[in-house]
């Protein structure tokens, strides 16, 4: 195992030709290095497959670059630009907000502030070692009045501080505001944790250079125009204000009482500012004082969180803006990297439609940076597409599920299986970003999630953490068996679905999934909808797709959310209150649960999942009717089907759909087989438990199993489900002499023809 010295990822997803693609590099080694352009089409390095397949091509971008070690701003936050120093007063002010505090204990954390920190300059507001503190600093001296009463956890408190420079007094106080709702505990809890107190002799403040930050602190002067803020706070906050006065023990109550004070006011940041029945899908922070000074987010803290005043009376909080005023913010939130760019390259127009990937290597480091190249925009090479579950890759992305999850080796069913990526990941989590099946540091889960970062999990040769291929180097499986058998295909990808719809997937006669496309937006489901009721094909070659609810940033296209509660399997649930997306204002969790259950579109949907082994299908009396004969053509009677295979030793495994009428399968489905020969570690997923109780594990439970089903829709479309994420990689068995890869033959060749496509 060696450590990883060079990565880089790239600003989009996808590219057209004539379409421009920057990457970004960073290394932690001085001198040189390559780049070079790769065309990718098998990653499984399994000694029973076809190994690693990769083509070099020619291009503009080929040679080397010098190498520079980039650093990455972690850790979400509010920054206001205050070029005129408005809000570093040279004499009395004072600043108040709401405050709920999710790690008070940790370290030194930066609620409000305009302070640098390498010269003791300006003003902050923070809590330190579980205790509020406001600080003043002259660059050589500093003085702070700090709470003698610890803050509790997720308990919301008012909060005022001023500095009286006529006195030069420093003062604080903090109150517990806590309701029914709102906090850890409700009013049973006869909570102690209020203070007032005051310091003398305070030196006044110096204008520090640095913007005014909320929930961290600047470590210096901009550097080249980029502060960079060390300290974050952890925790939400609501409606922060700064004042050109003195503030009083008045002005305190009357912030309790929602009445608060405006005399003085030089700015008002009303997080809910902007709220509507779209969300608020900006990273503007609106000043509503009137004096304009608006503010911007950085690497996407939590927006649409309940605020101090939540009466858990309204859920939705479109409906409740005034409840909502809350931001809840991470050290450890990313939304882009943000470095340098090293390189871009111009698609070139002769270079054709699939997944390719820049490869860096410097000193026996290297790394693949992966891209899809689409047709040119609008139209098609190819009777067949292959759609990539880009959202789902990003879902994914840099995920720690075994290392971390308490859980997460139990629903495997299998011993952690690391190599160097995970190590890096481990050590160095909070550069690389997390998935939204982690935890941010403050128990929160992860709710969005960024593609402009290295992410090593996407990369061509990585085996998941329970040691076997997931996501994009499972999706390959399906390429190599594309380009071993001489098919014309295009590519798209979740993203370039987003943004064109049906009119995309209507370019072609057949369109074909990746493995596993469990994560996606409202407009994807439509467009798959409108593809097949219009004479499309679909080739539904995973399982558990249509899943979980996301939502794209409007401003932010790298950026997704999904917001996971009530039921379903999940790493983290949603708190109450905060199920509604801050990107589109829609209800998150399974579209099951919006009337959208995925067997609707595929014929079959989520029903169980294991990682110990994988089992195989067996035909079911279906098989037999003369309209699907053509799928089993070139098979003995009742031959097990792919009882092989390089994920998991067989094509049903790991996780599973079923055919199931009452969850909305077509009344024509044919159910062709069903799966056998599944382990105790599967079990049946959530949804489908009303009560638990024993005999919901393979091979005690109906519900275990994976359906090959196939129906036909009108304008002579149709849809082949293999409803099993193991699949794919049982196509290259045997050299690809096998039953799996003969089906995907017969439903390929008879999809992709200029005519109907047989009806049932």
């Amino acid at each position: 195992m060696s450590n990883i010295t060079i990565r880089g990822y790239c600003d989009t997803p996808s590219v057209a030709p004539g379409e421009v693609i920057t990457f970004h590099v960073s290394s932690d080694l001085p001198g040189q290095y390559e780049a070079k352009l790769v065309r990718l089409i098998h990653g499984d390095t399994n000694p029973r497959g076809p190994g690693f397949k990769e083509i070099l091509l020619d291009s503009t971008i080929d040679g080397t670059y010098p190498a520079t070690n980039q650093r990455t701003q972690s850790g979400g936050f509010i920054e206001i630009s205050d070029p005129s120093a408005s809000l570093a007063p040279d004499g009395d002010f004072g600043v108040q907000l709401f405050l709920w505090s999710t790690t008070p204990s940790k370290h030194r954390q930066g609620v409000l502030a305009r302070w640098t920190d390498d010269d003791h300059r300006g003003w902050a507001l923070t809590v330190d070692d579980g205790h509020l503190t406001f600080t003043v600093g002259d660059g050589t001296q500093q003085s702070s009045v700090r709470s003698d009463m610890p803050l509790f956890a997720e308990a919301w408190y008012a909060v005022t501080a001023s500095f009286d420079a006529t006195r030069s007094v420093l003062s604080l106080r903090q109150s517990p505001v806590v309701n029914r709702v709102n906090s850890i505990f409700g009013p049973v809890f006869p909570i102690k944790s209020s203070f007032a107190g005051e310091v003398h002799d305070a030196a006044p403040p110096a204008p520090a250079e640095a913007p005014v930050l909320i929930a961290g602190l600047a470590e210096s002067a901009p550097d080249h125009g980029r502060t960079w803020v060390k300290d974050h706070f952890n925790g939400k906050v609501d409606s922060p204000r700064i004042f050109g006065r003195i503030l009083t023990e008045s002005d305190h109550s009357s912030l309790i009482d929602d009445r608060p004070s405006s005399g003085a006011l030089l700015a008002h940041w009303s997080f809910a500012e902007g709220i509507g029945i779209g969300g608020i899908p900006t990273d503007r922070v609106g000043d509503v004082s009137g004096h304009g000074r608006h503010g911007r987010c950085v690497n996407q803290p939590d927006r649409a969180m309940t605020g101090w005043n939540w009466k858990g009376k309204e859920e939705n909080f479109v409906h409740a803006p005034e409840e909502y005023g809350a931001i809840w913010f991470h050290e450890d939130s990313l939304d882009d990297c943000r470095w340098k760019p090293a390189f871009s390259l111009t698609i070139p127009e002769e270079l054709r439609s699939g997944v390719y990937a820049v490869k860096v290597s410097q000193l026996g480091g290297e790394d693949y940076i992966p891209f899809f190249v689409t047709p040119a925009r609008g139209t098609a090479t190819a009777k067949i597409l292959l759609l990539f579950p880009t959202c789902s890759y990003m879902a994914y992305a840099n995920g720690q599920i075994m290392q971390n999850a308490d859980a997460g080796q139990a629903v495997a069913g299998h011993v952690p299986v690391l190599d160097e990526r995970d190590i890096e990941l481990h050590e160095r989590y909070k550069e690389y970003g997390l998935s939204t099946y982690d935890y941010h540091v403050d128990g929160r889960g992860v709710g969005y999630s960024t593609w402009r970062r290295p992410i090593l999990n996407m990369r061509p040769t990585h085996r998941q953490e329970f040691g076997s291929l997931w996501q994009f180097p499972a999706d390959l499986h399906l390429v190599d068996w594309l380009e071993t058998h001489g098919y014309d295909y295009d590519v798209a990808t979740d993203h370039d679905l987003c943004r064109e719809g049906a009119d995309l997937l209507g370019r072609y006669n057949v369109v074909m999934t990746g493995s596993h496309a469990e994560y996606s937006t409202w407009e994807m489901e439509d467009a798959w909808e409108d593809y097949l009721s219009a004479g499309g094909r679909g080739m539904y070659l995973g399982s558990n797709a249509l899943y979980w609810i996301i939502s794209m940033h409007p401003e932010k296209p790298w950026l997704l959310e999904v917001r996971k509660g009530e039921t379903g399997a999940k790493a983290w649930q949603a708190r109450p209150g905060e199920l509604y997306h801050s990107t589109s204002g829609e209800r998150g969790g399974l579209w099951r649960n919006r009337a959208r259950a995925p067997q609707k579109i595929w014929g079959t949907g989520f029903t169980s999942f294991g990682f110990d082994h994988s089992g195989y299908f067996v035909p079911m009396p279906d098989s037999k009717d003369a309209e699907v004969s053509w799928i089993f053509e070139g098979f003995a009677e009742d031959e097990r089907i792919g009882d092989f295979g390089l994920v998991g030793g067989g094509a049903a495994g790991y996780e599973l759909d079923r055919y199931d009428l009452s969850l909305g399968t077509p009344p024509n489905t044919r159910l062709l087989a069903s799966s056998y020969g599944h382990s105790e570690n599967y079990t049946v997923v959530p949804e489908d438990m009303m009560f638990p109780h024993p005999g919901l594990n393979g091979g005690e439970s109906s519900l275990v199993r994976a359906d090959i089903t196939y129906f036909s829709t009108a304008n002579g479309g149709a849809m082949f489900s293999s409803s099993s994420i193991s699949w794919l990689g049982s196509l290259s068995w045997n050299d690809h002499e096998n039953n799996v890869s003969q089906m995907m033959h017969n439903v390929l060749r008879q999809f992709e023809k200029d005519e109907p496509a047989p009806t049932v």
